[in-house]
């Protein structure tokens, strides 16, 4: 790591007129250069294209040479075959590139972070166009991978350096997906699959179809390929939470306040999961200098939601300290946990437990198209022209159902387990156990409809020109401009019933409020709410055996019953008068819709060069991008008047602001095409999440007190820097390494500023602003591959795959609430690896790979202002595949073997959550010509 630093600390301050202009004087002052093709990046992208391969010794050769060819820092994965990607899900299989993590949701790969860089500001392309965020309510810029298929995927790059024709957005990387085109094969194809997949906690077998063929015409001048892919999913997870711990009461009277429970809650997710998707791409080539293409993806994810939750508001009820115990040591701050606790509710501290249920669907839509091509006007001079529209939306349609117990006599929590899990019972007010599968005690019943819709689209035009001079030094020169325009608009409603028999609930806000008999609510659970059919983390370890295993499921039946007794018969429109006061006469949640409007434009220059350094052949490329953004946000704020009436505007306000991102990546050739050095740094930036910034401002008259986001807020930048030395010693073999530094700036952090309204009053608004601090990610990887070839058979079908990552930062003002301690870069793991064996021969073919990162912070401001912290995890999967024929082949793959759980805490004595999702089994077979 000396080195490194001690690279990093001379570029401390480096401005990009210094970098332009010393590397541009370093490359005019070349005398006797000899021109090097490998660095050549047309031939870099042709080579690198047109990939034939037919198993996993050629798909690792394959990507491979992608990497040792590309002019940047960069890895690929390729398809192991024509519709088989070596993961079922694509952030499943970037997990296995070096520095990349996963989030996950329902045991399926989702978001994507690279060298600690949150999903949000790592930009993903579909061939070039841009991948929007479907995050539901997030409205932030992470890409849910989980629809678009593998199997129409020819290729994954994650490319850690930049050269300035490439789209701006990555501050960790860029993540490329590369469809399969019909050029890349002259004989055409049809590759199709059928498979079940087996879930071990829903414990049925969903069907998947996938189909993919090609075919050129009028003797290879037209190609055309289409795609088709379809499954049903039950993707279920059990969970076990503690939502927060809090320090009310001094149990031992040593003097410092103890910790208990917020909310505990069992929680079961389920998920029913349609998804379709279709792919087709045409190619023209009408004579050998032009070529051109038009390509449609579509992919659509349809969920039906049924989660039922047992959640009891802890905090709010009296501690019986004669029947609470403490853990035997404290924490940091010298406070104890409890180990066990008991608490009851009285007149003026009323424990709630709630049977809750969020059912409906969620509907998640994202396609893209793009034309483009290019002309070869001369030898030299070639156009590249391309225009691309991308649209992600999503509809979520939830309805939440809550029967509610208002005063639980008695709850008893114990987490004497090994899994310091929440095991809880209750008593009614005789000291009787209490059945949570009927309406016993339950007094209020709400019915909740909360439609939210998420639109993103983006169109992106980009022309460049590329000159190859008659140089034995300048290889290329390429100029161009790019252009997008990207909006971002969020739509929400929300409508309660509630049906009641205390009078104390009124009518207010979004809520209209029913009175009835408690007999005749509880008669409404007991009559339409039936009880989970699968056993709670039946399919984990929760630390105990016995406790709450089943209790009331209220699902829509419920749902559609509550409204009937209050005899509401427009449950279904939101979009109808709310009377209720202080709400604009509407269920609309105002500052929660917003549209966010960004107009950028880029001039990009570069050039690619070639001469030897003491001997030994170095390449590389050198240029700039400078990009203008305009950014206009519209919606809602939301003004407290002097009458404390509430009234709710619509506004408007702009930003704007320039940036400039040199580059330059240095390739060495040490031992021509066996031994490699590479040395690559750049600015990049990444543009803040459209929530961020939305207007969305709250003013108080009678607090003289507000809030709203920022709509003139400045990206994140970040100057990378890489340094590598790769050694490809064989055909299928290599080993590398990089250390690697992220000096990232401009954080977002919330601050409260004097604020002049237009009523003359002079509020403390508190909204996000681009901070002063500056973070530093260090890291090194180290990566590798080797087939035993040289070994007799059987036992040359053999080979071994893996990496590591070991990252640090320094500079992150994160701290911990309680103790003051700095804390870690949210999302970095310090450490992490893939290890992978396989073997294959004309027969079968097999890998098992173990993926493992180490503990990350999730936030550094969770519930109650505490960090949060995810445990360790690790994941095993195994694949198997028989040859029955050339054409046919039978597999059998399982992911998460040994069911790894997510453990969340805030503290080694607190935990939040323990969180199964089970293993997936997946068996079929495939076809290809």
């Amino acid at each position: 790591m000396s080195m490194t630093v001690q690279i990093l600390r001379s570029s401390k301050g480096l401005k990009s007129t210094l970098l332009l202009s010393a590397g541009l004087a370093t490359v005019a002052m070349a005398p006797g250069l000899a021109r090097a093709q490998d660095g050549d990046p047309s031939k870099v992208a042709k080579d690198s294209t047109v990939v034939v391969v037919t198993g996993i010794r050629a798909a690792l050769r394959s990507a491979m040479n992608v990497k040792r060819d590309s002019d940047k820092v960069m890895d690929a994965i390729t398809a192991e075959d024509i519709g088989k990607f070596p993961d079922k899900n694509l952030s499943e299989s970037l997990q296995r590139v070096t520095g990349v993590q996963i989030t996950r949701q329902d045991g399926e790969g989702r978001g994507v972070s690279i060298r600690g860089a949150d999903p949000s500001l790592v930009r993903t392309e579909i061939d070039g166009a841009t991948a929007l965020s479907l995050t539901v309510g997030g409205g932030d810029r992470a890409v849910d991978f989980r629809d678009l298929p593998v199997e129409f995927v020819s290729r994954l790059e994650v490319v850690k350096s930049v050269t300035p024709d490439m789209t701006e957005g990555g501050l960790g990387g860029t993540v490329r997906v590369i469809m399969r085109k019909p050029f890349d094969s002259k004989k055409p194809f049809l590759a199709a699959s059928a498979q079940g997949v087996y879930s071990s906690l829903a414990k049925t077998y969903d069907p998947k179809y996938s189909l993919i063929g090609s075919r050129q015409f009028f003797g290879g001048k037209l190609g055309v390929l289409a795609s088709l892919n379809y499954e049903d999913r039950h993707l279920y997870n059990f969970k076990s939470l503690t939502t927060g711990w809090v320090r009310k009461v001094d149990l031992n009277s040593d003097g410092v306040l103890d910790w208990t429970p917020d909310i505990p809650r069992p929680d079961i997710e389920r998920r029913e999961t349609t998804r379709m998707a279709y792919n087709t791409i045409v190619q023209w080539r009408p004579n050998e200098r032009m070529e051109f293409y038009v390509e449609g993806n579509y992919a659509q994810g349809h969920e039906l939601v049924n989660n039922m939750l047992l959640q009891l508001s802890a905090s709010s009820g009296v501690v019986d300290a004669s029947k609470t115990t403490l853990a035997a040591t404290p924490d940091a701050i010298g406070a104890y946990t409890v180990s066990h606790v008991e608490l009851t509710s009285d007149a003026t501290h009323s424990m709630q437990l709630q049977y809750r249920n969020i059912d409906g669907t969620l509907t998640r839509t994202q396609w893209d198209a793009a034309v483009g091509g290019k002309w070869d006007v001369t030898d030299r001079l070639q156009v590249n022209a391309r225009y691309a529209y991308s649209a992600g939306k999503v509809r979520n349609m939830e309805k939440d159902t809550q029967a509610s117990i208002l005063a639980v006599p008695r709850a008893i929590i114990d987490y004497n387990n090994s899994q310091l899990t929440p095991n809880m019972s209750f008593t009614d007010a005789a000291g009787n156990p209490l059945d949570v599968t009927t309406g016993a005690l339950v007094d209020r019943l709400d019915a909740t409809f909360t439609p939210l819709t998420d639109t993103a689209t983006e169109s992106d035009v980009k022309l460049d020109l590329e000159y190859h001079p008659d140089s034995p030094w300048l290889t290329s020169v390429k100029a161009g401009f790019e252009a997008h325009d990207t909006q971002t608009r969020q739509d929400l409603w929300s409508r309660v019933t509630t049906l009641t028999s205390s009078s104390k609930i009124k009518s207010s806000g979004k809520t209209l409020v029913y009175y009835s008999d408690q007999a005749s609510i509880a008669n409404i659970v007991d009559t339409y709410s039936g009880t989970n059919k699968e056993a709670f983390f039946s399919g984990g370890d929760l630390g105990y055996s016995g406790g709450i295993t089943h209790w009331n499921d209220n699902g829509l039946a419920t749902w559609q019953a509550i409204l009937d007794a209050a005899g509401v018969t427009d449950e279904n429109s939101v979009d109808t008068a709310n009377p209720n006061a202080n709400t604009g006469g509407s269920y609309r949640q105002w500052t929660g819709n917003f549209n966010v409007r960004e107009k950028t434009t880029a001039f990009y220059f570069q050039a690619a060069f070639a001469w030897p350094v003491f001997g030994v052949p170095m390449s590389g490329v050198i240029g700039d991008r400078v990009i203008k953004t305009d950014t206009t946000s519209t919606g809602f704020g939301q003004t407290t008047n002097a009458d404390k009436s509430l009234s709710f505007p619509a506004v408007a306000q702009t930003g704007s602001y320039t940036n400039d991102l040199p580059s330059l990546n240095l390739k060495f050739d040490l031992v021509p095409r066996k031994l490699i050095g590479r040395f690559s740094i750049g600015k990049v930036m990444a543009r803040p999440a459209p929530s961020q910034l939305s207007f969305a401002q709250t003013l108080d008259v009678v607090g003289l007190k507000g809030s709203q986001g920022n709509p003139d807020l400045k990206p994140y930048l970040a100057t990378n820097i890489d340094l590598g030395l790769e050694s490809y010693f064989s055909k299928d073999g290599f080993i590398s390494a990089a250390l690697f530094e992220k000096d990232i700036s401009r954080f977002i952090v919330n601050t409260t500023i004097p604020y002049l309204a237009n009523d003359g009053q002079t509020y403390s608004l508190t909204m996000p602003v681009n901070g002063a601090d500056r973070v530093k990610v260090r890291g090194l990887e180290i990566g590798g591959q080797y087939a035993f070839s040289i070994l007799p058979a059987p036992f040359d079908g053999f080979g071994v795959l893996g990496n590591v990552t070991l990252q640090r930062d320094r500079g992150f003002k994160g701290t911990n609430l309680l103790t003051g301690e700095l804390l870690p870069y949210p999302g970095l793991s310090r450490t992490s690896y893939n290890a992978g064996i396989y073997y294959e021969d004309a027969k079968i073919s097999t890998r098992l790979s173990y993926n493992w990162r180490s503990r990350w912070l999730i936030t550094p401001s969770g519930r109650g202002g505490l960090p949060e912290y995810n445990d360790a995890f690790g994941t095993l999967d195994l694949s198997l595949d028989y040859n029955l024929t050339k054409q046919v082949t039978v597999f059998v793959d399982g992911t998460n073997l040994t069911n790894t759980a997510y453990i969340q805490e805030n503290d080694p004595l607190r935990r939040l959550a323990n969180e199964t999702d089970g293993s997936r089994i997946f068996f079929g077979v495939r076809f290809k010509n």
